[in-house]
């Protein structure tokens, strides 16, 4: 059995309403560093890798993890956020003056659309989500720490609840309308378990999803 842990990051200053410019640089916020010294405190087994995506602040909130397990290898994969708004366009705003255009954005729900330089439509973003999966299925280890964002947990269990891999309109509302339901606070871990045939997702706030 494997057992792969996907951590969500401290908070961010985007997290705290701050204004930011490019998403692969925002840092935690003092308050996101004390979540990560914590979080590490509760990890009492040995991981036998960490995993960590491009965006400074899953690797900020995975470094005391890291130093608590020094000889444990570190890797980055492909695991950043969902950036579906334009980077370019979105640099010195807030959450908050972002949420027009957000609305706009799922109200549209094509899964092809690319709303500008930078951007990422959901069918690559779900499909690069999807790849990492498989990859994680392939490796040797059986214990992995996986530092990652809050869409990107959100379209692992969908992807785990359905079992579907066809990335179109249809599972673009679905993300949007059911997985939005899914609490993903920082510095939590959903933890997940491979027998080498399907995916297990250990984590009651699915079951509310499932009812709706």
């Amino acid at each position: 059995m494997k057992d792969v842990w996907f951590i969500r990051h401290g908070e961010s200053l985007a997290n705290a309403g701050l204004p930011t410019t490019d998403p692969g640089t925002i840092p935690l916020t003092s308050k996101g560093e004390l979540q990560a010294e914590a979080l590490a405190k509760t990890i009492e087994k040995r991981p036998e890798l960490i995993v960590v995506s491009p965006y400074l602040r899953t690797q900020q909130t995975a470094e005391p993890t890291t130093v608590k397990f020094p000889d444990v290898p570190i890797e980055v994969w492909p695991f950043q956020e969902y950036d579906f708004l334009s980077p370019a366009q979105c640099i010195g705003t807030t959450v908050e003056d972002r949420k027009p255009w957000v609305r706009d954005y799922w109200n549209k729900s094509e899964a092809t659309y690319v709303h500008g330089t930078g951007a990422e439509s959901f069918i690559d973003f779900k499909g690069r989500v999807i790849n990492g999966i498989k990859r994680l299925q392939n490796r040797n280890e059986n214990f992995i720490l996986v530092f990652v964002h809050g869409h990107v947990i959100r379209a692992i269990c969908q992807y785990i609840q359905t079992s579907n891999e066809n990335i179109d309109n249809q599972s673009m509302r679905y993300f949007r309308d059911k997985m939005s339901k899914l609490s993903v606070e920082n510095t939590a871990i959903f933890k997940c378990e491979y027998d080498g045939k399907k995916w297990m997702v250990i984590n009651p706030n699915l079951q509310s999803i499932e009812k709706t």
